[in-house]
């Protein structure tokens, strides 16, 4: 293995960086998604039935838990499991182990 593929901690802190602005970037829009769908069914259901706002507002709830929020889950629980991989990695070069990135895998 090239010495130049070998992960420091110096590595390890500028992948965490980056990471966290993906992270941040992919909750977000997972959040904002699920809104922007839940608007798109109130708008839907308003354009088809004008008077039923009470109705439109159960509708943008309903659909926010079943697709807005297991978006949101999904990455959430996505990041956490990179985040685990970075730790373990951490770990091993911290103990001493000679880690090579290009055998790192993450989910």
């Amino acid at each position: 293995m090239d010495s130049s593929d070998r992960i420091s901690l110096d590595d390890l802190s500028d992948v965490r960086k980056a990471v966290s602005v993906m992270q941040l970037r992919s909750i977000l829009a997972a959040g904002a998604g699920g809104i922007i769908f839940s608007a798109f069914v109130v708008a839907a259901w308003l354009w088809v039935r004008p008077g039923e706002v009470s109705a439109a507002i159960f509708l943008a709830a309903v659909s926010y838990v079943l697709f807005g929020l297991p978006l949101l889950v999904h990455w959430v629980r996505h990041w956490r499991r990179i985040y685990q991989r970075l730790a373990d990695v951490e770990l091993r070069v911290q103990a001493g182990e000679v880690v090579y990135g290009s055998q790192v895998k993450f989910p």
